[in-house]
């Protein structure tokens, strides 16, 4: 399929019964886009973004926990990716985590953040494994909130072939422009759609601001207007024209001078 529709999800995750508010945004996007293929909600969406031990040790599961359950239902009855984040617990270890599930409402893939910023580093264990997913969509490459900073690692996902690079975010003022810039940087560095979605509301001393976007191969917003809201936000997803403009202006990728650098994943 070269062609489908992607929707975004931003709102306040950290206000309580966080799944029936994904259900809720769930429902609402199949209404208002039934043709939609692919739903993404924000870093930890299932659990809530507080930096809390406490919070932290009591939502934390395994990858196939209850959350997976309860989503899995969804993906199955409407027939749609989901993508969101969660704390994951795994062999002793907390991990900041996304999940991708399947239509059939299986779980394809857990990717666990890789970079995590100082007042996430005494919570949680860092990731160490670069995933991508293959499906007859495209292929998705996983990013978690501050990982769009480095752009060695897009770039890297880009290497295993990502149509669509997915990063959910947490991202909070006073950095929304570093937020967009940095989306839009790693979009077309690659010439790749990114899609990211963020939190409104605030939590204690953190406020954030939404601005969750699709971001075209060209690093332009392709998902209408961006806002500080809850809302969802939709935009189409052409893997055609993403090689179209790779075969044109966007042609870094084919230019660059491997035979001078190169960017290598050093791990398994």
């Amino acid at each position: 399929m070269t062609k489908w529709k992607l929707a975004v999800v931003q709102d306040d995750f950290n206000v309580g019964d966080n799944l029936h508010l994904m259900e809720s945004h769930i429902n609402c996007c199949m209404q208002e886009n039934p043709e939609t293929k692919f739903i993404l909600f924000p870093e930890a969406a299932a659990s809530g973004y507080v930096f809390s031990e406490d919070h932290v040790a009591n939502k934390a599961e395994p990858a196939d926990g209850s959350s997976f359950s309860f989503l899995s239902r969804l993906a199955k009855k409407f027939e749609l990716y989901i993508g969101y984040g969660f704390i994951e617990k795994k062999d002793g270890k907390v991990f900041n985590s996304m999940n991708l599930i399947s239509p059939a409402g299986e779980l394809l893939t857990t990717y666990q953040k890789m970079h995590l910023t100082p007042l996430e580093k005494h919570l949680f264990s860092v990731g160490d494994k670069l995933v991508t997913v293959k499906t007859e969509l495209g292929t998705f490459g996983f990013m978690i909130c501050w990982d769009m900073a480095f752009p060695e690692l897009a770039r890297l996902l880009e290497q295993q072939g990502a149509d669509v690079i997915l990063a959910p975010s947490a991202w909070e003022r006073p950095y929304e422009g570093s937020y967009c810039r940095m989306a839009a940087a790693r979009a077309m560095d690659n010439t790749v759609y990114l899609a990211t979605c963020n939190y409104t509301g605030d939590d204690e001393d953190i406020q954030f601001f939404g601005r969750s976007a699709v971001y075209g191969p060209d690093g332009g917003i392709i998902s209408g207007k961006v806002t500080e809201e809850s809302s969802l936000a939709f935009a189409e997803i052409n893997i055609e024209k993403r090689e179209e403009l790779k075969e044109t202006f966007y042609s870094m990728r084919s230019d660059e001078r491997s035979d001078l650098y190169t960017i290598q994943w050093k791990g398994d």
